[in-house]
């Protein structure tokens, strides 16, 4: 299965295909289904390796950020199965976890406007058909599309060739995310605009 979302007009809503079953890609309107996109980080999340599991054995994964961020979800029967946020921001300061990493290896890269992608999330059971590729499509096309000269990205080791394949630049390791004490984050970066 393949599909690009190359087009920015197609962050809004793309249907596809796979064995036979519908899903629907579609940027959601705040603050619409927050609760059910916190308690998918949760189900996602919560079996790993190295993640804390006090804080997993919440309901769900939600701070202040997810009020300011924009949202996509991949539905299945109305369902999500996936989701992920990006957020916007003007410096570097203020993009979630900055302090868990060295900003001034971004001085060389210009300023803001910075987009952030994190909290990216697929159910246990639908991953492998390439929804995090979908997403991350998505969010760079309407990061493009609404004048933002950089992307953060916070990965776990998985993702980083695949977002490599998409252009990112691998800058580092920063520091354990508290709720994943035990678990490996990164530092990547790509330039839109050149």
């Amino acid at each position: 299965m393949e599909i690009l979302l190359k087009n920015p007009l197609h962050f809004m809503e793309t249907r596809f295909e796979i064995r036979n079953s519908e899903f629907l890609l579609m940027k959601l309107d705040y603050p619409e289904r927050l609760d059910e996109m916190g308690a998918l980080r949760v189900l996602a999340w919560k079996d790993e390796q190295g993640v804390s599991q006090d804080f997993f054995s919440h309901k769900a994964w939600l701070d202040d950020e997810d009020l300011l961020a924009h949202h996509w979800v991949i539905l299945h029967n109305k369902e999500i199965v996936a989701a992920a946020r990006m957020s916007f921001h003007q410096d570097y300061s203020s993009i979630p976890h900055a302090d868990l990493f060295d900003g001034s290896i971004l001085e060389g890269y210009g300023n803001g406007p910075y987009a952030s992608l994190n909290r990216l999330v697929v159910a246990p059971e639908y991953r492998g058909n390439g929804f995090s590729t979908l997403l991350d499509e998505a969010r760079i096309n309407f990061a493009t599309a609404h004048g933002i000269k950089m992307i953060i990205a916070q990965p776990v080791a998985s993702r980083i060739k695949a977002l490599e394949d998409l252009g990112f630049l691998y800058l580092g390791k920063i520091r354990p995310l508290y709720q994943m004490p035990e678990r490996q984050i990164y530092f990547m970066i790509k330039e839109l605009g050149k």
